[in-house]
C-alpha cells in the first residue's frame, strides 16, 4: 500500500469527496493523480492535508510503515519457502509458490523478479528447463546490483552453476578481495558456501589449480556455531579433493564428516553428500 492508496482510505473512511478532502492545498486534477500513485505530494502538501482533515501524522506514517513492514514479511517469507523448496528438491512446491506470487500484493517489478528466481531454481532443478535467454535473465539480476552486497552474495551462492569454473574463480576472488577483512558473521557465511560451490565445481571438473587459494583466504574466519556447518562441509570437500589427487585416505575422514552431519539429525544431507562420493569416485 504507497502514500495515495492511505489517503484514500482516509479520505472514504471521513465520507469526503476529493475536493472537500483537499480544500485549496492542491489542485483535483493532481490530488487524483496522488491517490493513483502516478505522482507524490511534496512533504509540505502532505503535512498541510494531514492537518487540514484532522489526521495523526504519526498515526499516518505508522500505518504506512506498517504496511510496508507487512509487505517486507511477505517478501521474506516467498524468499524462505523459494530457498526450502530448492533445497529440498521439492518442484510441486516451488511451482506453488509460483502461483501464491501471482496472487500477492508484490507490485509486478517484484513480482517478475521472483518469478524470474523461481525459474532460475527450477532449471537449477531440472536441467531440462534450462536456456540460454534464462541465464542471460538471471546473471543481468545479479549484476545489476552495484557492488557485492549481502543481497548480491545470495543471489550469485544460489547460482553459480550458470556460471563456468574459471569465472566463478575469477568472481569469488573479487569477493575474497572485497571482504577479506570482514567481521560480518551473515556475510562470512556467504563466502563460505560460495567456497564451497567452487569446491564442488573443481572436483566435478577435475581441476584443482586454485583450489589452494581459496581454502587458505577463508582461514581467517573463525569457527562459530553459526559458521560450523559451512567448516565441515569445507572440510568434508577438501578431503574429497585430496583423495581425488591420490591420496585415497583422505576419503575416510570424509566419511567420518557424513556421520557427524547425519548425527546432527541432518539424515537428507548426509545421504546427499555420500551420493556425491559416489557420483565422483
Amino acid at each position: 500500500m504507497e502514500i495515495g492508496d492511505i489517503l484514500k482510505e482516509y479520505r472514504l473512511k471521513q465520507g469526503k469527496s476529493q475536493r472537500k478532502f483537499i480544500g485549496t492545498i492542491v489542485t483535483q486534477s493532481y490530488y487524483s493523480k496522488v491517490e493513483k500513485n502516478n505522482t507524490q505530494l511534496t512533504a509540505n502538501n502532505l503535512i498541510d492535508l494531514l492537518h487540514y482533515n484532522e489526521i495523526s501524522v504519526q498515526k499516518f506514517f505508522s500505518k504506512f510503515n506498517e504496511e510496508n513492514s507487512d509487505l517486507h514479511h511477505q517478501i521474506k517469507d516467498i524468499e524462505d519457502t523459494i530457498i526450502e523448496a530448492y533445497y529440498t528438491n521439492n518442484i510441486d512446491k516451488m511451482n506453488k509458490v509460483k502461483k501464491l506470487i501471482y496472487s500477492s500484493k508484490l507490485n509486478k517489478y517484484d513480482q517478475k523478479s521472483k518469478i524470474l528466481l523461481i525459474d532460475g531454481f527450477l532449471a537449477l532443478m531440472d536441467p531440462s528447463l534450462n536456456n540460454k535467454e534464462l541465464i542471460s535473465s538471471i546473471k543481468n539480476i545479479i549484476f545489476d546490483i552495484p557492488s557485492f552486497s549481502q543481497e548480491k552474495l545470495m543471489l550469485y551462492c544460489n547460482f553459480m552453476r550458470f556460471y563456468s569454473l574459471e569465472d566463478n574463480e575469477v568472481i569469488t576472488q573479487t569477493i575474497l578481495r572485497q571482504y577479506q577483512d570482514t567481521k560480518s558473521s551473515d556475510i562470512q557465511e556467504l563466502i563460505l558456501a560460495i567456497v564451497c560451490n567452487i569446491m564442488i565445481l573443481s572436483i566435478e571438473n577435475n581441476d584443482f589449480n586454485n583450489i589452494s587459494y581459496f581454502t587458505n583466504s577463508i582461514n581467517a574466519f573463525k569457527t562459530t556455531p553459526k559458521l560450523l556447518f559451512y567448516k565441515l562441509d569445507i572440510d568434508f570437500f577438501y578431503n574429497l579433493i585430496e583423495a581425488k589427487k591420490g591420496d585415497t585416505s583422505k576419503l575416510k575422514r570424509s566419511q567420518e564428516i557424513i556421520d557427524i552431519i547425519a548425527r546432527a539429525g541432518m539424515s537428507e544431507y548426509s545421504q546427499e553428500l555420500q551420493k556425491f562420493i559416489k557420483d565422483n569416485f
